[in-house]
């Protein structure tokens, strides 16, 4: 049985330096932190700090365990936080896991749209590519996001995310009602990292039409690419809505537009997988008819510039 105390323990005597300021922080005495971390190290068969003369520090196996453990405490936390959370809660809630384009782009413009018809949505953060396994850790009600729901999940494909050039108003692309990759490669661009689904279908857009990226500025989260955008660095690709200092533009592919597709996923064995169903349908179709919208008002914009 894993003791989430001795995880504790070790995390903090690496956080604090000492086994003493690991101690304090616990409030125990400094021969039981010892004890606690010569205990962890005999469950795990390893040996976690190295010991001796100078500062404290982990050993390579230390380290390892050390970014594992963290994960793990925050995971229970969170696990700790929302059972509490439910049980002082007296209205329903669907507890949502999706990356955090997906939620300020599709979830809060529908709670917002849909008003008091909507049902009450609670979202956590996870990488596109963790959104589902992270849903089934937290005994999550839905999983929205690029990447494919876990196998057993229910499954259902909600929408697609246009892919944007964003781009400041003055940009001498911002007229545009649309953009060719081969035209927007010549151009600086302010990149995600290739982990993004928007990056990945990009650079597949990119080798189709055979031209290539010329040392983009590459970021791992879509505010940095953004702002980057915004203080003229490079056109930032992006799924996310543009803020007010940005002008989106559609990336067109072979045949149409860019698109990302959005997939939403949850347990079938949830009592409540007939309203998680319906609330993932109904997402999706917010969502679609806002994205016509805005493409539609930027063309708009456009030709009457």
């Amino acid at each position: 049985m894993v003791d989430l105390t001795l995880f504790a323990s070790f995390v903090a005597v690496v956080q604090e330096g000492s086994i003493s300021a690991g101690a304090r922080r616990c409030n125990i005495t400094q021969p039981a932190m010892t004890r606690q971390i010569q205990r962890l190290e005999h469950s795990l068969g390893v040996r976690l700090l190295v010991r001796g003369k100078g500062s404290l520090r982990t050993t390579p196996a230390g380290a390892r365990f050390y970014d594992r453990a963290t994960d793990l405490l925050t995971l229970a936390e969170n696990v700790v936080g929302r059972t509490q959370q439910e049980a002082a809660q007296t209205r329903e809630i669907l507890h949502v896991i999706a990356p955090p384009a997906t939620i300020s782009s599709v979830v809060a413009p529908y709670l917002i749209a849909r008003g008091t018809s909507a049902p009450l949505l609670d979202c956590d953060e996870a990488e596109p590519f963790r959104v589902f396994d992270t849903a089934a850790a937290r005994g999550a009600d839905l999983g929205v996001s690029t990447g494919v729901p876990r196998p057993g999940w229910r499954r259902r494909a909600i929408s697609s995310a246009l892919i944007w050039a964003h781009v400041p108003p003055g940009h001498e692309l911002a007229r545009l009602p649309e953009i060719e990759v081969a035209d927007l490669v010549r151009h600086p661009l302010v990149l995600l990292t290739p982990n993004s689904a928007a990056r990945r279908l990009l650079d597949q857009e990119v080798a189709r039409v055979g031209c290539r990226l010329a040392d983009p500025l590459v970021v791992r989260q879509p505010a940095i690419a953004a702002a980057l955008a915004v203080a003229g660095r490079g056109i930032a690709v992006l799924t996310d809505d543009p803020g007010p200092d940005v002008v989106a533009i559609p990336i067109r592919g072979e045949a149409e537009p860019l698109r990302v597709p959005l997939y939403a996923g949850w347990d079938p064995d949830n009592p409540r997988a007939h309203l998680v169903e319906e609330t993932a349908i109904d997402l999706g179709d917010f969502f679609e008819a806002r994205t016509r919208a805005r493409v539609r008002t930027h063309r708009e914009n456009v030709s009457d510039a």
